[in-house]
Order: C-alpha cells, then sequence, then structure tokens
C-alpha cells in the first residue's frame, strides 16, 4: 500500500461525515452576529467533535462486530477506496457550499444589529484558519487521551480480559481527565479570578466619594465599611436620582429613597451580612417607607439602575432598596463556581425583611422583588413556585431570567396549549406576563413581568440544546429571530453558548440588553396614580441618559 494509500484510509468514513456535516451547520446563523475570531471557535469545535463522535461510533461497531458478530462485514480494499474518493468529493464540495453560502444567511442578522461584519478575508480565511488550528489542537489532545487508554488497556489485560480492561481503563483515564481538571485547572483558575476580583472590590483606587446621604449604606448614619461595600456596591450606593430629580415627575411630596447594601466582604457569612442591612434598614427607617424593594444582584454585585429608578419614580422616594452582594465573580463564572449563593442570598434576605414586615403595627411597606440575569435565577429560588411569589410580595420584575430560573420553567411546563415558549401563557395572562418587547406592555396589569428577549442568548441557551430541539425553535420563531435559523445538535448548542459571551455587546433593546423595558414592566406591575402615558414617556426619555 503506497503512502497516498495510507492516508486515504486512515479517516474514519463516518467521523469524516459527521465532521463536515458539523463544520457546515456551525456557519449557520444563530440569535446574534459573529466576529470571525467567535465563528472559528465555533466551527473548530464543531469539526472536533463531529469527527469525534463519529470515530468513537465506528470504533464502537467494530468491537461489537468482532465480538458479537453484529453488523455489516467488512468492504472489500477496492470499494472502500472507492468509497473513500467519492466521500473527499462531497465533503469537499459540502463545504465549499457552506462557506459561500454563510455570508448572506448572515446578513439578516448584521442588518437587524447595525452589525459591521469583519472584511472578506476576516470572515472567510481568518475564521478558517483559527477554525483547522482549534480542530488540530482537540485532535491531538484526543490522541493523547487515546495513548493514556491504549496503556492503561495493556496494563489491565495482563489481569483481565482484554474488552474488560478497555471498558476499566476508559472509565480511570475519563476519571482521572476530570479530576485533574477540576482540581488543578478550573479551580485553581477561579481561585485565581476571584481573588483577583476580591481585591478588586477592597480597592478603594478611583472610587466614588463616600455618599453625604444618611439614608445611603456607607453614608455618616452607615455602620458599613466603604471599602467591604464592593466596587458595583459603591456604584450603586453613590448612583441613584434626588429630591431635586423626583420633583419633577411627582403628584405629591417627595422624599430621598434609602439605599441599603452589604457587600461580599462585609461579613463572612450569609446570615451575618443579612442581620448587618436589617440593622442599617431599622437606621434608616426604611419599614416606614411606603414601599420597599429587595434587589437581587448579578454576580459581581451590580446592579442595574433601569430597575431600581422607575420604582423610586413612581413612589416619590418614598422607599427602601436592600440588596447583597453574594459573589465577587461575574455572572457566568459565578454561575458555575458559586450557583447556590444567589439563591441563598435570597432567600434569607426576603425572609428577614418579611419577618420584621409582619411584626409592624398598622401601615405596612409594600414589598417588591426584582433581580437580572443571575440575579433573576437567585431571587426566584426564594420562592417554592409562581403562586408562592405571588401570595408573598406585591410584584417582581424578572430581566434576562437564564434556564435555571425556576419560576420561569414552571410557566413553560404549565402554559396554556398553544401559547408559545418565549411567551408562555400562564393561566389568565396577567398575573404572571411574559414580555419579549416593550410593546407586549403595554395596557397590561400585572403581579409579575418576565422579560426575555428572543434574541438573549443567556435566556435561551440551556444544556438540553445539546441534543434537543427547544419548542422556541420549533415554533414559529420570533420577528428578532433570523429566518434562517435552525437547530443542529451540537453546532447549535455551541453558536449560542458562543452568542452569550456577545451578548451585551449591541444596543439596547438587543441581546441581553433591555435598556428602559424595566420602566415598562414596573407600570404594568405598580399602576402608579396620576402616572399617564406622556408622564411615563417623559420618564422613559430621562432614563435612556442614565448610565449602565
Amino acid at each position: 500500500m503506497t503512502r497516498w494509500e495510507r492516508l486515504l484510509h486512515r479517516p474514519s468514513l463516518l467521523g469524516m461525515v459527521l465532521a463536515a456535516w458539523l463544520f457546515a451547520e456551525s456557519l449557520a446563523p444563530s440569535l446574534l452576529a459573529r466576529s470571525w475570531l467567535f465563528q472559528g471557535v465555533v466551527t473548530g469545535a464543531s469539526v472536533a467533535l463531529g469527527y469525534g463522535i463519529g470515530l468513537g461510533l465506528t470504533r464502537l461497531g467494530k468491537l461489537l462486530r468482532a465480538r458479537f458478530g453484529w453488523g455489516l462485514q467488512p468492504l472489500t480494499p477496492s470499494s472502500d477506496r472507492t468509497l473513500r474518493i467519492i466521500l473527499f468529493v462531497v465533503v469537499a464540495v459540502l463545504c465549499l457550499w457552506a462557506v459561500v453560502g454563510a455570508v448572506p444567511e448572515h446578513r439578516w442578522t448584521w442588518d437587524r444589529l447595525g452589525y459591521e461584519r469583519s472584511s472578506f478575508w476576516f470572515v472567510y480565511f481568518g475564521s478558517l484558519l483559527l477554525a483547522l488550528v482549534l480542530a488540530l489542537v482537540l485532535f491531538g489532545l484526543g490522541r493523547l487521551l487515546k495513548i493514556m487508554w491504549v496503556r492503561t488497556t495493556h496494563v489491565g489485560a495482563r489481569m483481565l480480559p482484554a474488552w474488560i480492561a478497555g471498558a476499566l481503563a476508559l472509565v480511570l483515564v475519563g476519571w482521572v481527565v476530570l479530576a485533574s481538571l477540576n482540581t488543578f485547572v478550573f479551580q485553581r483558575t477561579i481561585d485565581g479570578i476571584n481573588d483577583t476580583f476580591a481585591r478588586g472590590d477592597l480597592s478603594l483606587d478611583d472610587a466614588p466619594p463616600l455618599p453625604t446621604s444618611a439614608l445611603r449604606s456607607g453614608g455618616p448614619a452607615s455602620m458599613m465599611a466603604w471599602d467591604e461595600i464592593g466596587l458595583q456596591g459603591r456604584h450603586f450606593l453613590s448612583g441613584g436620582v434626588g429630591t431635586e430629580q423626583l420633583a419633577d415627575f411627582a403628584t405629591g411630596e417627595v422624599t430621598e429613597p434609602i439605599r441599603v447594601y452589604a457587600g461580599r466582604a462585609s461579613a463572612e457569612t450569609v446570615t451575618e451580612r443579612v442581620d448587618l442591612v436589617m440593622d442599617e434598614m431599622e437606621r434608616f427607617g426604611a419599614f416606614d417607607r411606603e414601599g420597599l424593594l429587595v434587589m437581587i444582584p448579578t454576580g459581581t454585585g451590580w446592579i442595574n439602575e433601569q430597575i431600581v429608578q422607575p420604582l423610586e419614580y413612581f413612589y416619590g422616594g418614598d422607599i427602601a432598596t436592600v440588596s447583597m452582594q453574594y459573589s465577587h465573580l461575574p455572572s457566568p463564572l459565578a454561575f458555575v463556581a458559586e450557583s447556590e449563593a444567589a439563591g441563598e442570598t435570597a432567600a434569607a434576605l426576603l425572609e428577614a425583611v418579611e419577618e420584621r414586615v409582619a411584626a409592624l403595627e398598622g401601615d405596612r411597606p409594600t414589598i417588591y422583588m426584582a433581580g437580572e440575569s443571575l440575579g433573576s435565577s437567585g431571587g426566584s429560588q426564594a420562592f417554592d413556585s409562581l403562586e408562592d411569589s405571588r401570595e408573598r410580595v406585591a410584584g417582581a420584575v424578572w430581566v434576562g431570567s437564564p434556564e435555571t430560573m425556576h419560576l420561569r420553567r414552571e410557566a413553560e411546563r404549565t402554559r396554556v396549549p398553544g401559547s408559545l415558549q418565549i411567551r408562555p401563557i400562564v393561566g389568565d395572562g396577567k398575573t404572571f406576563l411574559f414580555a419579549n418587547r416593550q410593546s407586549d406592555m403595554e395596557g397590561a396589569t400585572a403581579h409579575s413581568v418576565f422579560l426575555q428577549q428572543a434574541d438573549d442568548p443567556i435566556v435561551w441557551w440551556d444544556w438540553d440544546l445539546l441534543v434537543t430541539e427547544p419548542d422556541w425553535l420549533e415554533e414559529p420563531l420570533d420577528a428578532a429571530v433570523n429566518p434562517a435559523m435552525d437547530w443542529t445538535p451540537v453546532a447549535t448548542f455551541l453558536q449560542v453558548a458562543v452568542d452569550m459571551a456577545v451578548g451585551n455587546d449591541f444596543d439596547q433593546d438587543h441581546g441581553h440588553l433591555y435598556g428602559t423595558q424595566p420602566l415598562s414592566a414596573w407600570y404594568a406591575v405598580v399602576q402608579p396614580e396620576g402616572w399617564d402615558a406622556e408622564r411615563l414617556e417623559s420618564l422613559r426619555q430621562r432614563l435612556e441618559e442614565v448610565e449602565r
């Protein structure tokens, strides 16, 4: 057999087919626009996974045929060579066709987002070169794992039948690799990143000045240490609106809003941090206010002013907002490394507030709850169900909830037949309102509003996407989703995962940016007296100037 014949015979036929198929599918459009860099990552990973799956299935088939006689008989050398040549030609044509057709399919998304794509050379050759390099790296890692498996199998075969030794070696090598990655790579990386962000939270370099208000944590009446509050907490406490701004929209007298915040470093445990904020609320007179907002921040402790300020305007400042940081890490990393922290914080904080309010005599503040992204997932864990949330708080706004948000999942499971996954109708469709865009909330009233844009990858990515087509892709697509988008195993999972990395890179009302939509959501929940469409629109224009 010549050298070229050996090269032709070596690749797995099924691996080639699956790699080419996923190569083509990886170039298809998804929720958001991808740069050539991210396209190269998606394509390279898709090709490597496709070939790996095909190779694994091929070897499994050979093993079953050798041991049990199952499956088709091997082709003759001549037939095998002919088939391989045909497949090579078909694969080359398929890949060329996919590359040429990719740009026109993406143009719809580019135009919608106002995205300026990279040059021709980067779109094609940059993506393909990066995909090739990444695929080769992954192939190399696969080869290394195979060598480890083969050598482990040889050792085991001295004492056990070969097929048992091979199976045990596969389990052992997999366990060792995963354990090593978790201990020496993942955990140490997370610890290092966590230490970096923790130091940044404690550093007062370029920090805003201490609040002068006696109604803010960190201010003259506060017992909170300014450096322990954290970077995002300091920004939240130093921002917001004052009485002069509130007076522009007030229908009566105004008062300064209360803001209470505890940083992750303010105390060691969740219980201790809850005690700190409860003491702070008592000092500030928070329980004497008409409204009380329990706000669950994102991973780093960031709070979106677009969620908090609407209530402060609606109540003329007669409201207190309380929040606690549960992680130093950005939400994607906090989701992986500290997934329970957000829920534990939300449940403990809401329970403490409820107990204190229940003990009051006379008028009691109206309790609201809100969260964005990981904060909404954590906030929802304070409740057992949608009905539980309706009974315990007067209203809630959840923004860009990920797949771990169990209230949203409950709504999807129990939705009225015929309603879509992206906008489920639960019960009367009024108590719990799911909105994909601003117009969905016009004239609406609700107890809870779930803001989830159809092109927000944070909302629609989940692990099931790897092997199962979701309803939101099987059902009629939303107007914000590229009509050419379709589901493909593995490829769509990787595409939407990459979309998450750029979810905040576009204009408001696209991806994971919701702009002033929380204003309309709170209006549907609160229905404030004296407010009409004109005043609401005027406030929206002001909030559009608020820095995210």
